[in-house]
């Protein structure tokens, strides 16, 4: 640290040694007195600086007998004080006005009742899931400050643009890995609670980076809204996607295939094997969940088949366990066509599932949204929240890749350089 660094350290310390000094002589003796002390300052700097803002605006200072400029005067200040909220309680400015009423200020904007240190903390409590109200207490709670759900609904306004942006902005040209999914929600609609279908759909880009392509809501779950979604998604850039994971939902094949033909589709193991276990009875369900297992995590195709056959000459006798198995089967068979990174990632939606159960967060026990807006602002912020966690990509993916590179060759080498 130069010498010129070390004088200047030592007057800010000065200065800040006789603010202390000047503290302690008002009696201060607890820290609700050291908040409102340091409010009292905070409203006069602002005030400050409002007047500061003022005068450049105005291009002479207050009190000047000079030549002026412009035609525009000073016209006073507001008559009645403006309260605006701030981290640490309430204060008190007072806005100068000019003649032609062109002054807008930027330290404290016309009509802004809240400081943007409340803006984050509000949004924060929002993605959360919290309600208006929630966020009203909690604020109320802390910072014994009176904020209205208006206000707080104004703070969060903004995020229905960001919506817009992020629900529109382009895509990657090739994801190797679609994961798609859908879950359900309560919205009022006409004065009445209805359940909501969120379509989700996840995608890993050609590094290995996970990103939600996108959220949209219906009034059900359909393949005609997949169409739909997939054409969007075509439409905002994507050219390529190699697989798709997915629940068993009819139609959703034929669907994405009508979009994106080349795509591969590969049903869900793990919602296969739930189905399977809501059909056994409780006595034997974790045998025939055990067994089924065996199958689907055989190292080749061929003990997969050999497994199989075991399966099916235990349970012959139970029709209904069979016939779930043997509609499925060629799901699962189709996974020994890929080497063992790829088909891990394949056979089961865990990365989707794990989206939603944190998308659930927000949503599970928070009643009905009073609109579809409300609902998109409170997921987007939650997706933002998570993604925070994906910076790193998917793990494995130097050998995913790699087996992507022997199947799909220049399929893939185009979309991404080696």
């Amino acid at each position: 640290m130069s010498k010129k660094d070390i004088k200047a350290l030592s007057e800010d310390e000065k200065i800040d040694n006789q603010i202390l000094e000047l503290l302690m002589k008002k009696g201060i003796k607890s820290a609700p007195d050291v908040s409102n002390a340091l409010n009292k300052m905070y409203g006069k700097v602002i005030q400050t600086l409002l007047d500061k803002e003022f005068d450049d605006f105005m291009e002479y200072e207050k009190g000047s007998h000079g030549k002026k400029k412009n035609e525009n005067r000073r016209n006073g200040n507001t008559s009645k004080g403006k309260k605006v909220k701030t981290d640490n309680g309430e204060i008190v400015i007072v806005p100068p006005r000019d003649r032609n009423g062109k002054f807008e200020p930027q330290i404290v904007k016309k009509r802004q009742k809240v400081l943007e240190g409340f803006d984050s903390l509000v949004i924060s409590l929002y993605a959360k899931g919290n309600s208006l109200k929630d966020i009203r207490d909690t604020i109320s709670d802390i910072y014994s400050i009176e904020l209205s759900e208006e206000t707080i609904s104004n703070m969060t306004s903004a995020v229905s643009e960001e919506v817009i942006s992020w629900q529109n902005r382009p895509l990657h040209k090739c994801y190797p890995f679609v994961y798609v999914d859908c879950l359900y929600c309560s919205v009022k609609e006409d004065l009445r609670s209805v359940k909501k279908a969120i379509y989700i759909v996840l995608g890993v880009d050609a590094k290995g980076c996970k990103d939600v392509l996108g959220i949209w809501i219906d009034s059900t779950e359909s393949a005609a809204k997949w169409c739909e979604i997939f054409e969007e998604l075509k439409s905002r850039g994507v050219e390529d996607i190699f697989f798709v994971s997915m629940d068993g939902l009819s139609g959703l094949p034929e669907a994405v295939e009508k979009v994106f033909p080349q795509a591969i589709m590969q049903r869900c193991i793990v919602h296969i094997t739930r189905n399977i276990y809501s059909i056994s009875s409780k006595k034997d369900c974790k045998q025939v969940i055990s067994d089924f297992k065996k199958i689907y995590t055989s190292n080749n195709f061929d003990n997969a088949k050999l497994k199989f056959e075991n399966f099916r000459n235990k349970y012959k006798e139970n029709k209904k366990i069979m016939k779930k198995v043997e509609d499925n089967i060629g799901w699962i068979f189709q996974i020994y066509e890929y080497p063992p990174a790829i088909r891990k990632a394949i056979y089961t939606t865990n990365a989707i599932e794990s989206l939603n159960s944190g998308l659930r967060k927000v949503t599970k026990g928070k009643g009905s949204f009073i609109n579809e807006t409300a609902l998109m602002k409170v997921l987007y912020l939650r997706i933002k929240d998570l993604q925070k966690q994906w910076s790193k990509g998917i793990a494995n993916w130097n050998k995913i890749r790699n087996e992507l590179l022997q199947i799909f060759d220049n399929r893939f080498l185009q979309y991404f350089d080696i």
